[in-house]
């Protein structure tokens, strides 16, 4: 294995250096003032990232136990919920939902799409659902959904609940809990937050905490009931499940990190560089699967010029050690996706961009060549 091999795919994403030597700590009791003390800066920490003053949940798992954790305490058998679909990972609410009981209610747009609030609002006025499901980056295609306008839209016209997947945003593109209207936030630690997976996030609204007091029936998902993960949110020091000590240490460094930067100019870094690899990708002529207009800041898919086929495509760049991902679904084997968030810099950016030109020549593709690095550079100049 290459050592000095790129990760430039949606997630994982590149891991600092302080990141994994927090990993790289004795394992200490989980129940020990030391860990318990890391933890509970690292619950407050999060907060701050989340933007929110509600409880936040930190859980060994996936991304994708944070969405079904968000689905399963508030989902009772025969709940109407309405499910948003942009993409591959958005239909992942879609079978929650199924899983738990739910009778979905499917808005889908097509892929490189993004849902719009008035699409949002004329469901909503159909009659009353549970939830909306929202995923703000769809990894698969590289959109983003306005969930700050359509958490306003959840608000104004329903008592439903409003659950966001912020799996490939959280860290790296705005987002405010409190303030727009997000009842459970569910995010992953292997993608903006730059810590290796393994670690599932949710923020859940007092709104969510109260009606799990009341609901009829049981939730069907015992690892993942936030009554059961609650008193350890609050106090460190209690049991339920034996937290992932050195994932932990990892991600309390992790969000030191973004704290330090600062969030507003994290955001910003983020955007000037998806800019600038979107001004590449157009000087080389590849065509975008997103609308420019909804493009995100964290993941960019491109679809392969004639005649260039994926496989070779991505051996080629790995030969040059930088590691891109393949489209999905529909798409498989038509495009491929960079993620371009969490630790990455310029210079990551500009050798990707470099790597991508000359795998292109290497495949017969005719272009100007330097043109997609000198777009990049242009643009992050000009922002």
């Amino acid at each position: 294995m290459v050592e000095r091999e790129l990760l430039m795919i949606p997630g994982p994403t590149n891991v600092d250096p302080a990141v994994l030597r927090a990993l790289s700590k004795p394992t200490t009791s989980h129940t020990g003032l030391e860990f318990v003390n890391i933890f509970k800066e690292t619950l407050n920490d999060l907060k701050r990232v989340f933007m929110t003053n509600n409880e936040v949940f930190v859980v060994a798992g996936s991304g994708t136990l944070a969405l079904e954790m968000a689905i399963a305490n508030i989902i009772e058998p025969g709940d109407k919920i309405l499910n948003t679909v942009s993409g591959f990972f958005g239909q992942y609410f879609v079978e929650m939902s199924k899983s738990h009981g739910a009778i979905p209610r499917v808005l889908e747009v097509p892929w490189g799409k993004s849902i719009k609030p008035e699409q949002v609002k004329e469901v909503l006025k159909e009659g009353d659902y549970k939830a909306v499901t929202v995923t703000h980056v769809e990894t698969s295609t590289g959109i983003m959904n306005p969930i700050k306008e359509i958490g306003k839209i959840v608000k104004e016209y329903s008592d439903a609940f409003y659950v966001v997947d912020t799996v490939c945003s959280l860290g790296g593109i705005e987002v405010r809990v409190d303030d727009w209207n997000i009842d459970v936030c569910a995010s992953g630690s292997q993608k903006c937050i730059g810590v290796p997976p393994g670690l599932a996030f949710l923020s859940a609204s007092d709104k969510v905490l109260k009606f799990l007091e009341t609901r009829k029936s049981p939730i069907g998902f015992w690892y993942g009931d936030f009554r059961n993960w609650l008193p350890v949110m609050r106090e460190p020091s209690k049991y339920f499940a034996t937290p992932p000590v050195n994932m932990i240490y990892a991600l309390s460094e992790a969000l030191k990190l973004v704290l330090d930067e600062g969030l507003e100019k994290r955001f910003r870094r983020h955007h000037i560089l998806a800019e600038a690899f979107r001004a590449a990708m157009d000087a080389l002529d590849l065509k975008l699967v997103a609308e420019r207009e909804c493009a995100a800041d964290t993941v960019t898919a491109a679809y392969y010029p004639k005649n260039i086929e994926d496989n070779a495509f991505r051996s080629e760049m790995k030969q040059r050690e930088i590691v891109v991902a393949s489209t999905l679904g529909p798409l498989k084997g038509k495009g491929f996706r960079v993620g371009h968030m969490g630790n990455v810099s310029q210079s990551d950016i500009m050798s990707t961009v470099a790597a991508i030109e000359a795998t292109l020549r290497h495949l017969g593709y005719k272009f100007s060549y330097g043109a997609g690095l000198t777009a990049a550079q242009e643009k992050i100049l000009s922002l």
